[in-house]
C-alpha cells in the first residue's frame, strides 16, 4: 500500500480490532473445507493417472485383477503425494498458521479518505465498479474491485468519509470498507477502459494516486 501525503488521505498502521479479528478467524479453512479440497483433487488426478489403464483394459487387452490391484496401490500413493505437495504448494495446508500469525503479529494497514466528489467508472471485464475520488484540488484516487460492488447498491459508497483496511502479512487482503461518513453520489460516469487503453497500458488500477484535478479526467 503506497504512502500518501495529504489532508484528506491518510495511511497508518494500528492493531486489529475484536471485529477485524473475528473477520479474519472466518477465513480460516475448517476441517470439512480441508477434506473436501483434498477429496476432490484426489479424485481428479486418480482418475487421470488410471485413464491409460482404463483405455488399455478396454480397447487393448483385458488386464488381470492381480495386475490392477498391483497398479492402482502405487496410482494411489502418487495421487496422495501430489494433492500433499500441490496444496502445500498454493497455501491451503499453511493458511492457517498464516491467519493465526497474522493475528499474532500483523497489523491493520488502514486507508482513511474524506472526499466531497466522486466519478464513476464504468465496469470493464469483471474488475468491479471503479471510483475517482477527489483527494484535493490537484490529486485523485482511483479505486476499483468488485468488494465496492454490495456498498454500492445499498448506498453505502462513495461515501464523504471511509476507510479501506487490509491485512500487513498475509498477501496485502482486504479486511473490511468502513463507511463513516454519508452516501456521495458521483457527479459523473465515464465509460469503460476500451480493449486498446488496456493492451496500450492506458488505464488506472485500483489504489492509484493520480496528480491530476478530478475534473480532467475522461
Amino acid at each position: 500500500m503506497r504512502k500518501y501525503v495529504t489532508t484528506n488521505l491518510k495511511n497508518f498502521e494500528r492493531p486489529y480490532n475484536p471485529e477485524e479479528i473475528k473477520l479474519l478467524r472466518d477465513r480460516k479453512n475448517s476441517p470439512w473445507q480441508h477434506f473436501e479440497s483434498f477429496g476432490m483433487k484426489f479424485i481428479g488426478i486418480t482418475l487421470v493417472l488410471l485413464a491409460p489403464l482404463l483405455i488399455y483394459d478396454k480397447y487393448i487387452s483385458k488386464v488381470s485383477s492381480e495386475s490392477q490391484l498391483i497398479a492402482v496401490i502405487p496410482i494411489l500413493t502418487i495421487s496422495v503425494g501430489t494433492v500433499i505437495y500441490w496444496m502445500k504448494k498454493n497455501g491451503e495446508l499453511d493458511w492457517n498458521k498464516k491467519v493465526e500469525n497474522e493475528i499474532k503479529n500483523g497489523k491493520a494497514q488502514v486507508l482513511k479518505i474524506q472526499t466531497d466528489k466522486v466519478f464513476n467508472r464504468k465496469q470493464t471485464y469483471d474488475l468491479g465498479s471503479g471510483f475517482y475520488v477527489k483527494i484535493s484540488d490537484n490529486q485523485t484516487l482511483f479505486l476499483q474491485g468488485q468488494y465496492f460492488d454490495e456498498l454500492q447498491y445499498d448506498r453505502k459508497f462513495p461515501n464523504t468519509d471511509f476507510e479501506i483496511v487490509r491485512t500487513k502479512l498475509t498477501f496485502n487482503e482486504l479486511i473490511d470498507i468502513k463507511p463513516f461518513g454519508q452516501y456521495l453520489k458521483p457527479e459523473k460516469k465515464l465509460m469503460a477502459f476500451t480493449k486498446e487503453q488496456f493492451d496500450k497500458n492506458e488505464v488506472h488500477w485500483d489504489g492509484d494516486l493520480l496528480e491530476i484535478p478530478i475534473e480532467q479526467i475522461k
